[in-house]
């Protein structure tokens, strides 16, 4: 199915059933992966606190301003939102062989630094885009401020720190490939949001060539997905 844009104006002033639902399958994801993840629920704890938070999004944010549709940005949203968290709960939890510690101590503390970053600053971007903030590609405000000064999608540059963590300190090549598949398909998710930005917000575009895509070094252009 092709993604068409679909404006839509106004704040929503009262819940709908969809941000309910949303919001309560989010927090039981966060509440129960650190709960199934036995030894392993420390590694994936500061992921799942920030799935709490986003479970909070979808009561506070506003009505879509434009959105895209069609089952390219949904797959794309939600297999960037999933990917990692499930690969690393099933790795662990069942063959955790595939993804053994890492013996290097060097590489290990590399990993738990990144990590640990990550998990740090992981809030500040997703709670300053709480009332913007879409798994699915949206345009509900336009952020430039905040961490938004210094990366366009903040966000996933906390949580590039973050699974890169885990993947030097659960390196192999299984962990390694699924970490490839889904910065592959944070790409095409971040060209789907940033078509509906541009087709909403004519001064995103200059946004987009003066802030790089994960952080002020230099700017990585995504194409935008075709019509």
């Amino acid at each position: 199915m092709p993604a068409n844009s679909t404006p839509a104006a106004g704040v929503r002033p009262t819940r709908t059933v969809a941000d309910w639902v949303g919001a309560a399958a989010f927090a039981v994801f966060a509440l129960l992966f650190p709960l199934t993840a036995g030894r392993f629920a420390l590694l994936l704890l500061p992921p799942m606190l920030y799935e709490l938070t986003v479970a909070v999004t979808f009561l506070v944010r506003g009505r879509a301003r434009r959105s895209l549709s069609g089952a390219g940005p949904r797959v794309a949203a939600y297999v960037a939102t999933f990917w990692m968290p499930l690969f690393f709960w099933s790795t662990l939890r069942w063959a955790p062989s595939l993804a053994p510690m890492s013996s290097s101590f060097a590489v290990k503390l590399a990993g738990a630094s990144l990590w640990l970053f990550g998990s740090v600053i992981a809030f500040w971007p997703v709670w300053h885009l709480r009332r913007s903030f879409s798994i699915e590609p949206a345009a509900r405000a336009l952020k430039t401020d905040g961490p938004y000064r210094l990366a366009r999608h903040p966000i996933y540059a906390t949580q590039i720190f973050i699974y890169s963590g885990l993947f030097l300190l659960r390196a192999s090549p299984v962990s390694g490939l699924a970490l490839l598949v889904w910065l592959g398909v944070v790409r095409v998710r971040i060209g789907y949001e940033e078509r509906v930005l541009c087709a909403e917000y004519p001064e995103y575009e200059r946004y987009r060539s003066s802030v790089g895509a994960f952080g002020p070094w230099p700017r990585v252009r995504h194409a935008v997905p075709a019509h």
